[in-house]
């Protein structure tokens, strides 16, 4: 059975509702690691996590006079943090899809039906390189949230470790990847590494 809250949320969000900067900032730190958590694992990106968590709290609190109407709060977070989530990756998409169209445009997809397969390989092999210079415990870390899609209070009982520190090294590996790859591919390292678990999916290679 799961511990009941030190603090009454319909009440904070009453309270919320007529204006309290203390019941937000109650729920604010009630809420935010496992919104931030959620959204790192979604996106891979601690700063668009961090942005992410910022963006809904501020969400909530310009439309706080609505805040008695929520009937479940943790409930009514994650579907925020799941609609932006679902727009970073639209957006993503779409910069993606405008990146394919400038290569058409200057004459860079000639060939490329007879290539992409090669290519998808050594862009594999670029990341799983890359992936192999990190240290040992940001490689099992890494490979353990990306691969194996573990949470990370999973990883820090796996790993016998602290999930501050498993976020610390997931933040670490994530920084370290992007600058490997960025020499390589640009802007398009990012959107490689997000779609990293998915690298032998149609979406990997509609990236390239």
């Amino acid at each position: 059975m799961q511990d009941q809250p030190p603090y009454n949320e319909q009440e904070l969000l009453r309270q919320l509702a007529e204006g309290s900067e203390d019941a937000f900032r109650v729920l604010f730190h009630a809420y935010r690691h496992k919104l931030y958590a959620y959204i790192l694992k979604l996106s891979g990106s601690a700063e668009t996590a961090s942005d992410t968590v910022n963006e809904i709290f501020l969400r909530i609190w310009q439309r706080r006079e609505q805040a008695e109407q929520i009937g479940n709060l943790g409930s009514y977070l994650f579907r925020m943090a799941h609609n932006e989530a679902y727009q970073i990756f639209r957006r993503r998409a779409k910069e993606t899809l405008i990146l394919a169209e400038l290569q058409k445009e200057k004459g860079m997809q000639a060939g490329f039906e007879g290539e992409d397969r090669v290519t998808h390989r050594e862009v594999l092999a670029f990341i799983r390189e890359a992936v192999n210079k990190l240290t040992n415990q940001q490689k099992q870390v890494f490979l353990l949230s990306r691969e194996q899609g573990m949470r990370l209070a999973e990883i820090a009982e796996r790993l016998q470790i602290s999930e501050r520190t498993v976020k610390n090294h997931m933040t670490s590996a994530m920084k370290f990847l992007r600058e490997e790859m960025r020499g390589q591919y640009g802007d398009l390292a990012t959107i490689l590494l997000l779609l990293y678990p998915l690298a032998e999916t149609p979406a990997f290679h509609a990236a390239l």
